[in-house]
């Protein structure tokens, strides 16, 4: 059943087109992963979906009564908020109407006065309390606190300010999942979580009766969550069915039939122009119309995306030693965040860090850079190591700096891996930063220009030791597989914090595992490697650990089978009546049998034979399993 619908839906926005004449359906339950450039509207597209934006042109029809949730891909709390002040605070029409029946029910939205308000008000708190019972306020409570422990979000009562952004996160995680919605709205969830909690989402999405459009540059998570793929392309928005692996293909084949067909285009297009070119007697005799079909062919020239320049640059030459850590551990007070740990890495290390939110990974990363000093062992960098590093977020870039400007501060050439050699304007457009926009100041950037800004200051450092904290945040597809690509053909050092488990695959091969409480342990392999480590660990320990419990169980079984060959336990009443009545009963059936064996000698007629013959076939099994039970109650009995 179709839940919204968008019937020639158009957003313009600042004098950019970012969708038009949008017509697409969503199903309830359906499950949709959202994709697009930087800029491309993405997150206009959830407002507009949510109701919170009105299109510019077309319509949008709900299913009555029709609930949506939204997370946003900013969730911020103001200063002083309480977690739960946090999660009742949604904009969502079930918190709405909790918090409005807990006002009435404390007295502040009553009237007051006469009685003729008080009924009033009864009448109000009947209709709220009913709607409680009907939308699932009341359970709403419970709800929060399930979603908060499976996201280690421990105490509800809890100050948010100083949390981190992965707990923020959580915490809007929570509230949106919580409110039992139709339609579930969710901008980059998975930003700035950690692995645990991503993995722990996409079990929550997979196994979800809701609707939801997910806008997301996670690979692995839209292969995991998503059963179809919007993409906004150009203005327009392109639905493949699948998940991204298959939506990979799919555009692929796509553009390969619109290019084939383009070069029919401009075959044709080549013989009408030969036509056209002949002299201005011939082209007088032929029709209007062939001139018409002829720029009608011009104008409908395959419009192909801008391709982003590559990510090579020419790193600088690096000595032996790239830096190395001998028992380097980081205190903050007497808390320990990050304990001793020693490595060191070489040329060509392409080093992933992981681990969950507040283990260490960015003081680790801060410790190598040169930004902290560690409070135990040293850190000892190679004299010609030239470190570029590339921050979880843009603050601290010098916001009312323009633009080209930035990137001349970082070097006034970059020399490329191809040799070849660009000024900051060029270096700019290579990566689709367009002469317009070089002098714009960085306060005017969205997100995910600034991210991708500074990936451009990074390739023009010339760096040879690359540490990377987040690097794909805010960042769209196209870019991620750029840097991918950066990273395969840089000749230095690269040290990466990442949850993308995709990008993590793709650029490393030794993973630094950090737990909790800050210990760092070295897996020799990507993050995809060391997940299946640790899975056939917990299959082994599983497996020995029920191995030893059935060993402990037999061990007792045994125990109790010779406790009771030991000590033989004594009659029962009931048994004891049984023995007591046993003999009679088997020399009744004795008495019987011999009566029937008399009857079969006697000549009697065939049927009354035949009957006797049925009751004979009963009592003999009959005195057998009385006879032995006589015995083993005799054994107890005498006992």
């Amino acid at each position: 059943m179709n839940i919204l619908s968008l019937d020639g839906v158009s957003k313009t926005l600042i004098g950019t087109p970012l969708f038009q004449d949008v017509s697409l359906g969503i199903e309830e339950g359906e499950r949709i992963g959202l994709v697009g450039r930087n800029g491309a509207g993405k997150s206009t597209f959830l407002r507009i979906l949510s109701g919170a934006l009105a299109p510019d042109d077309g319509t949008i029809a709900r299913r009555r009564g029709l609930r949506v949730a939204l997370l946003p891909q900013l969730p911020a709390a103001p200063p002083g908020t309480k977690l739960a002040e946090f999660l009742y605070g949604g904009d969502s029409d079930l918190a709405r109407l909790v918090r409005d029946y807990e006002a009435r029910v404390s007295g502040q939205g009553s009237n007051g006065g006469t009685s003729g308000d008080r009924a009033a008000d009864s009448r109000i708190l009947d209709m709220l309390h009913a709607r409680m019972e009907s939308e699932g306020g009341f359970q709403l409570e419970r709800r929060f606190a399930s979603l908060c422990t499976e996201f280690g979000l421990t105490d509800i009562d809890a100050s948010m300010d100083g949390m981190s952004g992965g707990m923020i996160k959580k915490a809007a995680l929570a509230r949106c999942l919580a409110d039992a919605a139709d339609l579930v709205l969710l901008d980059e969830p998975t930003n700035h979580l950690d692995l645990a909690a991503i993995e722990l989402l996409e079990r929550k999405l997979g196994s979800a009766a809701f609707a939801f459009v997910v806008v997301t540059h996670d690979r692995a998570f839209l292969d995991a969550v998503a059963g179809r793929i919007l993409e906004i392309e150009r203005s327009s928005v392109f639905s493949y069915p699948g998940d991204y692996s298959t939506f990979i293909e799919m555009k692929n084949e796509r553009w390969n039939s619109l290019e084939k067909a383009d070069s029919r285009r401009e075959a044709i297009l080549k013989i009408e122009m030969k036509w056209l070119m002949r002299g201005a007697r011939a082209r007088a005799t032929k029709s209007e119309r062939r001139k018409d079909l002829i720029k009608g062919m011009q104008a409908a020239a395959l419009d192909r995306p801008v391709p982003m320049g590559s990510f090579s640059s020419k790193a600088r030459r690096l000595g032996r030693k790239v830096l190395e850590l001998k028992g380097a551990a980081k205190r903050y007070g007497e808390r320990l965040v990050f304990e001793p740990f020693s490595y060191e890495f070489v040329k060509g290390d392409r080093i992933g860090v992981v681990g969950p939110n507040g283990s260490g990974k960015t003081t680790l990363l801060g410790m190598i850079a040169g930004t902290l000093d560690p409070s135990e062992g040293s850190v000892d960098r190679g004299t010609n190591t030239a470190c570029s590093y590339y921050g979880q977020t843009a603050a601290g870039l010098p916001m009312d700096v323009r633009m080209v400007d930035f990137i001349r501060s970082k070097s006034e050439v970059t020399t490329l891996g191809d040799g070849a050699v660009l000024d900051p304007e060029r270096l700019l457009e290579r990566f689709l930063f367009d002469r317009t926009m070089h002098d714009q100041r960085l306060s005017t950037l969205s997100g995910g220009e600034l991210r991708r800004l500074q990936l451009v200051s990074v390739l023009a450092e010339h760096p040879n030791l690359l540490i990377l904290d987040e690097p794909t945040n805010d960042l769209d597809i196209d870019t991620i597989e750029l840097l991918e690509d950066y990273i395969d053909a840089f000749d230095g050092c690269v040290i990466v914090v990442s949850h993308d488990r995709a990008f993590l695959d793709g650029v490393t091969t030794t993973t630094i595992a950090i737990d909790a409480s800050g210990r760092a342990l070295l897996y020799p392999g990507p993050y995809g490697e060391y997940r299946e480590y640790l899975e056939a660990e917990a299959e082994a320990r599983a497996f020995a650990e029920k191995a030893e419990a059935e060993k402990v169980e037999g061990l007792r079984r045994s125990r109790d089978r010779a406790d009771m060959a030991e000590k033989p336990r004594k009659p029962t009443w009931a048994e004891r009546k049984e023995y007591e009545g046993i003999l009679d009963e088997i020399q009744a059936l004795e008495d019987e049998k011999a009566a029937l064996e008399v009857l079969f000698a006697s000549g009697a007629a065939a049927d009354e034979v035949e009957r006797a013959g049925r009751r004979y076939a009963e009592l003999c099994p009959l005195i057998e399993t009385k006879t032995t039970r006589w015995e083993l109650l005799a054994a107890l009995v005498d006992s």
